[in-house]
C-alpha cells in the first residue's frame, strides 16, 4: 500500500479519519457534479464511518459537507491535491484512504455509496468500531 498522508492536509486526518478524494479536471464534468450528489445523499452514514470528503479540482479544493462554526468550509486555492492525485489521462477519479493513510481503492467513474461503504465495511478497523458499537 503506497502512503500518501505525507501532504500536510490529509496527514491531519491520518488514524482518525477516511479520506475520499473526488478530483476532477472540470468542476462541470458530469462524473463529479453525479459524485458529489452520491455522497450528499448520505451524510449520517458517511460520518458514521468517519468519512471525509475532498473535492479536488486543478487550482483548488474543499472539504465537502463540513463546517466551522455553522459556515461552510471556504475554498482553498493550491494545486497541491491535484497535482499529488490528478492523472492527466482521466478527466475524474476518486480515491478512497484507509485510516492508516493508504490508499484502498480508485476509481475512474462514480463510486456508489453502497460499493464505498461495502469495502469500508469489511475492513478490519471498521469492524472493530462496529464490535465495540455494539457493546
Amino acid at each position: 500500500m503506497m502512503n500518501y498522508t505525507n501532504g500536510q492536509d490529509l496527514k491531519k486526518h491520518q488514524w482518525e479519519n477516511r479520506v475520499v478524494i473526488i478530483v476532477s479536471q472540470n468542476e462541470d464534468s458530469r462524473a463529479y457534479q453525479e459524485q458529489i450528489t452520491e455522497f450528499n445523499s448520505l451524510p449520517k452514514e458517511l460520518k458514521e464511518r468517519k468519512i471525509i470528503v475532498y473535492q479536488v479540482l486543478p487550482d483548488r479544493y474543499k472539504l465537502m459537507n463540513y463546517q466551522i462554526k455553522g459556515k461552510d468550509i471556504e475554498w482553498i486555492t493550491s494545486p497541491t491535491l491535484f497535482d499529488k492525485f490528478a492523472n492527466n489521462k482521466e478527466d475524474f477519479k476518486v480515491i478512497l484512504i484507509g485510516l492508516d493513510g493508504g490508499i484502498k481503492l480508485e476509481k475512474i467513474e462514480v463510486l456508489s455509496t453502497s460499493e464505498l461503504f461495502a469495502t469500508i465495511d469489511v475492513m478490519p478497523m471498521r469492524r472493530a468500531e462496529m464490535k465495540n458499537k455494539n457493546r
